[in-house]
């Protein structure tokens, strides 16, 4: 197992504030005092912290009957109970186990996948068994709840806007046809409400880990509802930011080639806004972004002339 600290780390403090803001200082002086109590309650004693994730605390625990678990407590009330809803939903197919949920504490507690944090080793062709297990997760329709956001929602309210607003700096860096494009891809996807699944939306490699057969499970959603496409898009941008996006873009089309056409569509807007705030921020992964961009923009040149 990967070495445990014995106390909240200073490295989940730091990832927690710079997400979070200073209103997360006061939930932090006191989230080792939850932890003790919610495992307490629970019959579980806290091992140690794992120091990663940007909008929790992890923490270990171990049952009376020696099993390791994950203690995950969050400050975000709503993340908290998209997360609670999403692993209910799908009740251990392809996602870790929901063992135990506080409410009062804002903690889960899940099994430990691989039976160390962050899972066993990662197989060499983890891309590949990543997209074979991906639309477990789609399978079935979900229905509208309180704890769940839509897809739709969140691109006309919050995704449309900060890309007029960042492009009218950044449009000149990122290419103005490709941001016109971007904003028609998104407005014309929030026309069309299709199939509706719930979506883990947050598909980077540190959120799938791997049991002990080299099984991946997807870990940590933010989960949202909307089209199964949004998640393959999610998937092969971001899912290791700085190289095999052609691979995955290719695997879209093999594991899901009723979804890959629009899928592209989402790349695209997630490619733009992702470069948009990159350059915003001044932050290097912008050219890892606009490499994305570069294969999407090729790739419908060469449909074109095709």
């Amino acid at each position: 197992m990967p070495m445990l600290a014995p106390r909240l780390p200073l490295g989940t403090v730091k990832r927690l504030t710079e997400h979070y803001g200073s209103s997360v200082e006061e939930w932090l002086g006191d989230v080792e005092n939850v932890v003790l109590r919610v495992a307490e309650r629970n019959g579980l004693r806290v091992v140690g912290y794992h120091d990663a994730g940007w909008t929790s605390v992890i923490a270990v625990g171990v049952t009376q009957s020696a099993q390791s678990v994950v203690i995950k407590a969050l400050p975000d009330r709503n993340r908290f109970m998209r997360e609670v809803a999403a692993l209910r939903h799908w009740h251990g197919r392809g996602v870790c186990a929901l063992m135990g949920v506080d409410e009062p504490d804002q903690v889960l507690i899940t099994e430990l996948v691989g039976g160390r944090p962050g899972g066993g080793p990662r197989p060499t062709d983890h891309v590949e068994r990543v997209a074979a297990s991906l639309s477990c997760l789609h399978q079935d329709e979900v229905p509208p709840s309180p704890d769940l956001p839509e897809l739709v929602s969140y691109y006309q309210e919050t995704v449309i806007p900060r890309i007029e607003r960042r492009s009218r700096i950044f449009a000149k860096v990122v290419g103005p046809r490709l941001v016109a494009t971007a904003l028609d891809h998104a407005r014309t996807l929030c026309v069309d409400r299709g199939h509706r699944a719930l979506l883990h939306s947050d598909l980077y490699a540190e959120n799938v880990a791997f049991d002990h057969k080299g099984r991946p499970v997807f870990i940590d959603p933010h989960a949202i509802i909307g089209s199964p496409a949004y998640d393959w898009a999610f998937w092969a941008v971001y899912y290791q930011f700085d190289t095999g996006f052609q691979q995955r873009l290719d695997l879209c089309f093999a594991q899901a080639a009723d979804l890959a056409e629009e899928a592209i569509q989402w790349m695209v807007t997630l490619a733009v806004d992702g470069a948009l705030y990159y350059l915003e921020n001044e932050e290097p992964q912008v050219d890892s972004m606009l490499r994305v961009l570069q294969a999407l923009d090729q790739r419908s040149a060469r449909r074109r002339s095709g």
